[in-house]
């Protein structure tokens, strides 16, 4: 768990340094961006020089975050010399150089200090200074954290920054990382002038059209396995073209079968540009599938992961479900057997 001294070695460093880079996975979500820009708002504060770049864009249900346009999207050759001459980078809710593809190799090419702050589960270090929290809800609960050890003013903008993160990551509150601690945070940050309503209504009520059509065709494509308790389904590249939808627009798209009575995991299988294909598994809190994701390299919680699987769609399909089948299978028979004993 992240602790005082935690804090306080963050806190020593950011006194250190002037420029500061932010950045964050690609495709970022509410939790990241939200993240990004609570922290640089209380740079700010501090008279520090902060650029936030990201590989891709804010998707259009985020940009109320940063209506200026402050992020940066980052380009190879033109930003460069930024990362270049930055004294401090802070990488936020990501722990895998991997997902910052070539931003992340001119960061390690860089001998200024890095830290990272996230709340997913990591198996080797990853910046010099890292921060990694499971038992969080979110990577802004950590940042909240951050801030309130450090005084910091907490602005109606880190406010609502933060509240993003949290919404978000539990799912509007109703996934299983949500706690008591969790709901006392969120109270703090609409004590401090958070819109609730205004907030939940940019985040997702915002659809495009080509996000509800690549909607429709997934819940289409829902196949059910081990009696309805694993429904599994895909988004090929035909399916985005013909909804005219974007990678980013799958967002929220693992937890629709989580809706559906019985359903106890979801396995998403999407189609890249690149002929790979990423997976996100979810479940509903009874049965790990973290683990599954380890197993093909990619990472996450132990109810909420994924990976990216080097192959194209027809092997990465079979050869993951197989997978999944079994540990819904091996569960739920070591929960009858469990039954039997106890009778």
């Amino acid at each position: 768990m992240a602790t005082q001294h935690h804090w306080d070695k963050i806190g020593n460093i950011i006194q250190q340094y002037q420029t500061f880079v932010l950045t964050t996975h690609i495709n970022p979500d509410g939790d990241a961006l939200g993240s990004e820009i609570a922290m640089a708002e209380y740079l700010r504060q501090l008279g520090k020089t902060v650029f936030i770049v990201n590989n891709t864009p804010t998707q259009t249900n985020y940009q109320f975050l940063d209506p200026d346009g402050h992020i940066l999207i980052f380009s190879p050759n033109d930003h460069k010399p930024l990362i270049a001459q930055a004294d401090c980078f802070i990488i936020v809710d990501i722990s895998d150089w991997d997902r910052l593809k070539e931003l992340g190799q001119q960061i390690q090419e860089s001998k200024a200090p890095t830290i990272c702050i996230d709340h997913h589960h990591v198996t080797k270090p990853f910046a010099q200074v890292d921060i990694i929290d499971e038992s969080a809800s979110s990577t802004g609960e950590l940042i909240y954290d951050f801030l309130l050890h450090q005084k910091c003013n907490i602005t109606p903008v880190i406010a609502r920054a933060l509240y993003t993160c949290i919404l978000t990551d539990t799912g509007s509150f109703r996934f299983s990382n949500t706690t008591p601690r969790t709901h006392a945070i969120v109270a703090d940050l609409l004590d401090r002038g958070v819109d609730a309503r205004t907030v939940y209504a940019e985040v997702y009520e915002r659809n495009s059209p080509g996000k509800v059509a690549l909607m429709g065709s997934a819940i289409n494509d829902f196949h059910y396995e081990c009696d309805g308790r694993l429904v599994w389904f895909r988004l090929t590249q035909d399916m985005f073209r013909q909804a005219r939808a974007h990678q980013w627009d799958t967002e929220g798209f693992p937890e629709l079968p989580r809706t559906i009575d019985g359903v106890e995991v979801s396995l998403m299988f999407t189609e890249l540009k690149d002929a790979n294909v990423k997976i996100s598994l979810r479940s509903t809190g009874t049965i790990i599938i973290g683990d599954i994701a380890r197993q093909f390299g990619g990472g996450g919680h132990n109810f909420a992961a994924g990976a990216l699987i080097r192959k194209p769609l027809s092997e990465a399909v079979p050869q993951v479900l197989n997978e999944v089948i079994n540990v819904v299978n091996q569960y739920t028979k070591g929960n009858k057997s469990k039954k039997l004993v106890s009778e």
